[in-house]
């Protein structure tokens, strides 16, 4: 899938990481930012040396720890959304990515398999149609868990 596809992907699922109304577009930027940084990757080992679980899981621990050591209290009392946002968009994006043709490499470095359905190419229609889809349906399940799609309709009702 295109990065761009990515990044509205983890956006999306990191809404439900936000407990607050003012946390919304903090979670919605650490989500991009977690379902874009997979691909920095791009130029050495592209799908095993950010593409795995325990890339994830070092991922995360800095993310915590540069939060933690932020002099901003905000981010202390919200530092578990922010991370956790983070942290669904990487893992989104390793999973969208093992959608594709090439998959992924999981358990890289300690094994040299490749793992997912291989459906299709990464840069394909059907990998950008369905990565789109995947972003709306997940919205779409923000806004009606969240109980704003409710509050849209009753606007609309008068």
């Amino acid at each position: 899938m295109h990065r761009p596809v990515h990044v509205i992907i983890g956006a999306n699922a990191a809404l439900f990481f936000a407990s607050t109304t003012y946390m919304i577009p903090l979670c919605a930027i650490m989500g991009a930012i977690g379902g874009y940084m997979p691909d920095f990757d791009l130029r050495f080992k592209h799908r095993k040396t950010l593409h795995n679980i325990f890339s994830l899981i070092i991922g995360a621990l800095i993310l915590y720890i540069l939060l933690s050591l932020a002099p901003i209290d905000l981010l202390h009392i919200y530092i578990w959304q922010l991370v956790l946002s983070f942290s669904i968009g990487w893992l989104l994006h390793i999973f969208c990515d093992g959608l594709t043709k090439r998959g992924v490499y999981l358990f890289w470095p300690f094994s040299n398999k490749s793992y997912g359905p291989k459906l299709f190419r990464s840069n394909s229609f059907t990998s950008i149609a369905l990565g789109f889809t995947i972003a709306f349906v997940i919205l779409l399940s923000w806004l009606v868990y969240s109980g704003y799609i409710e509050l849209v309709l009753n606007i609309l009702r008068g």
